[in-house]
């Protein structure tokens, strides 16, 4: 490729992995516009294509394209954080799920494990811990939680 004359292997290797994390979709649901905003800034930096998303605009969001991640709250107004994975399988089923939750319960993570989630993040969490999971998960590490 002429782009890429005179660049090392690495910066090749790179470049492409740049391009391909740029085609990445990632939804967030969350019916706290701090949180959908702050997960958007911090995706959004590391190269992903990031949707929002709250309950009452949830199940739109989810039928109007296919993603590869999504990362939705458990307790929500207006679309429980469940029947929202439920949907997520069946609209996306490929997708990777990550859950966030201010109220974990042995329960939701048992559900959220038979339901195919790869990661259930507890708030508050860093940042950090949010891209790293979603890396991790894109990539195919931890493929559900255990």
């Amino acid at each position: 490729m002429e782009r890429d004359k005179g660049r090392t292997p690495a910066a090749k290797r790179k470049r492409a992995s740049r391009s391909r994390r740029e085609q990445i979709e990632v939804l967030v649901i969350d019916d706290e516009h701090g949180v959908r905003s702050v997960l958007a800034e911090a995706l959004a930096a590391d190269g992903y294509l990031v949707y929002l998303a709250d309950g009452t605009n949830a199940v739109e969001a989810l039928t109007a394209r296919h993603y590869d991640l999504i990362i939705t709250d458990l307790r929500m107004s207006v679309m429980d954080g469940l029947q929202t994975l439920a949907l997520a399988r069946e609209k996306s089923p490929e997708a990777k799920l990550i859950v966030i939750t201010g109220y974990p319960s042995e329960d939701s993570l048992r559900l959220c494990r038979e339901m195919g989630v790869a990661r259930y993040l507890v708030k508050p969490f860093s940042i950090s811990e949010i891209r790293g999971a979603a890396r991790n998960v894109l990539r195919g590490m931890n493929p559900t939680i255990q």
